[in-house]
């Protein structure tokens, strides 16, 4: 009986080894499968009951798979942004299709290579896709779940972004304690509205008082005259008293009958005047808001001068993303006090809206603001006829006391810094993924939207999941039930982006074990071959 226990015990251990070795070359053979988990041969023996305790009856070996699932491999960096790795406990969740249906099959993967198919879905060298949380703007996805209810395929395609107007403005800036309210004018701004009905050669003129290069006050004079065309004037700079001016026109200025605006003509060249006390100065003449018009109501007319050395130029947007200029003038009106005017926005040189103005004032103490009066700035887009959206800006110019905004010390004029929310149009680049699962859309605008959160599957046991072709994996009774957590919540790893997770094979280790279960294999080998001579001998005795 022992004879034949040993051929039994032999042959068992071939089988035990041949099973070994089929684990070894699997292993072998996927050392380069990205997110690929080891298998290793786990022995136990084979008892017979003896028959007393002076027999043994010799039983053998088995093996069994031990999957080293929970086991982490080496994280390798790859260039392209989709290529996923775990860092840490946790499994992808992937289907075997794009759309949810009834059929589909959820399986867990480590292998975070994700490609975009031809319509965007995420898969990956398995065929799988990957499935995630979709983040609708003004939502938020679970922190965890249990069941795959919610779960789509991740898509990155049909993705555009949009442009935003400009809703708040901030100001970062240092007005020169030293400047004085009687500096060098460089600019008139004029209020003017001329009579449509007023017979040809009627003329209004409006007078302002500007300031030399010698900070002496002169008095200047546009005059308006009514042209025989309709709807046209001539506006002319005359000399100052006991000086001359060139440049100065007449220039034509055309208005819409419609909208009692000018179409062309305004603003006129800058007129270059010689003062009286043989100083010379360029002012520029602009208006805002609707500065300049031609209505039925009588001639009437306002202007005011600033130094565009306290000019500050910003950018905004309006709703269809075209990108305005406009600048901020600031005048210094009394000691401590200064105005600012918002002049109508500029696109591409030429007026594109028409700021409704109002008074806007700033005072400070210790070159810290101490009274702030600024209205939010309304914009009416209407005459750049690029069909946006009217805006309403916020002006953040800084804390009452604090210097976080607009400040007022010694030194010159300095912008540092201005900050507005709007965006222009922008077209889709690529998507970035964070360590916590969440895949954001990025635009060439500088604009992100997050479009899906990556969930991690967790297990009690992970060592227990079933393999299935593809290196995926389904969950078992072995396995437990598993929960769905964001990464970095509930034990859960995070999710490198840009990375690869290698197998956690050893070559080294695998061509050693190789060895010896070759070796093992022969040793079971021979124990057939004695026990088939030890009967062999047995059968000749009767002979």
């Amino acid at each position: 009986m022992s004879i034949y226990g040993a051929l039994y015990a032999g042959v068992s251990g071939l089988n035990a080894q041949s099973n070994a070795m089929g684990m070894i070359s699997d292993n072998i053979a996927n050392v380069n499968t990205i997110g690929y988990k080891g298998v290793s041969a786990r022995f136990s023996t084979l008892v017979a009951q003896s028959a007393s305790a002076t027999q043994y009856a010799s039983g053998g070996v088995r093996s069994a798979p031990l999957s080293n699932i929970d086991k982490q491999g080496q994280l390798q960096g790859t260039a392209s942004g989709t290529d996923l790795a775990v860092a840490g406990q946790g499994f992808f969740v992937v289907s075997d299709r794009s759309a949810t249906s009834t059929s589909t099959q959820y399986l867990f993967s480590r292998a975070g290579s994700f490609r975009p198919d031809a319509t965007g879905n995420l898969v990956n060298a398995g065929g799988y896709f990957l499935q995630g949380w979709t983040i609708a703007p003004g939502s938020s996805t679970p922190t965890s779940g249990s069941t795959f209810t919610g779960l789509s395929t991740v898509n990155i395609a049909n993705l555009n972004g949009t442009a935003r107007s400009t809703t708040n403005l901030s100001l970062d800036l240092n007005l020169p304690s030293t400047a004085l309210p009687t500096e060098q004018t460089s600019d008139v701004v004029m209020q003017v509205n001329l009579d449509n009905t007023a017979a040809t050669g009627t003329t209004h003129d409006v007078t302002s008082t500007v300031y030399d290069g010698t900070n002496t006050a002169q008095s200047v004079t546009y005059q308006w005259t009514k042209l025989a065309a309709a709807n046209q004037w001539s506006l002319e700079a005359l000399a100052p008293t006991g000086g001359s001016v060139t440049n100065g026109g007449p220039t034509t200025v055309v208005f819409d009958p419609a909208t009692g605006l000018p179409t062309s003509g305004f603003p006129p060249p800058d007129p270059l005047y010689t003062w009286n006390n043989g100083s010379s100065s360029s002012i520029d003449i602009t208006s805002y808001g609707t500065g300049i018009t031609e209505t039925a109501a009588a001639s009437a007319s306002s202007s005011q001068q600033f130094n565009d050395q306290y000019l500050a130029t910003v950018q905004v947007f309006d709703d269809l993303g075209n990108t305005h200029d406009l600048q901020l003038a600031f005048t210094k009106t009394a000691a401590n006090t200064w105005d600012m005017t918002a002049l109508n926005p500029t696109l591409n040189g030429a007026q594109s809206g028409v700021i409704a103005n109002l008074p806007r004032t700033i005072t400070f103490s210790g070159g810290t603001p101490s009274v702030i009066s600024m209205p939010p700035l309304t914009i009416d887009w209407s005459i750049g006829s690029t069909g946006a959206t009217n805006s309403t800006i916020t002006l953040d110019t800084g804390t009452i006391g604090a210097a976080d905004g607009i400040i007022q010390f010694a030194g010159n004029f300095i912008v540092n810094s201005t900050e507005q929310d709007g965006v222009s149009f922008g077209n889709f680049r690529g998507v970035s993924i964070s360590e916590e699962g969440v895949v954001t859309a990025l635009f060439d605008n500088g604009e992100q939207l997050d479009i899906a959160q990556i969930p991690l599957a967790m297990f009690p046991n992970p060592n227990g999941l079933e393999a299935r072709t593809g290196n995926a994996y389904s969950s078992t009774a072995d396995s437990g039930n598993f929960i769905l957590n964001r990464p970095k919540v509930g034990g859960a790893g995070l999710i490198a982006a840009s990375s690869l997770e290698a197998s956690n094979i050893d070559l080294a280790e695998e061509f050693t074990n190789m060895i010896v279960t070759q070796r093992a294999y022969s040793a079971s080998a021979k124990i057939i071959t004695t026990a088939d001579e030890m009967l062999d001998e047995l059968i000749r005795i009767v002979r």
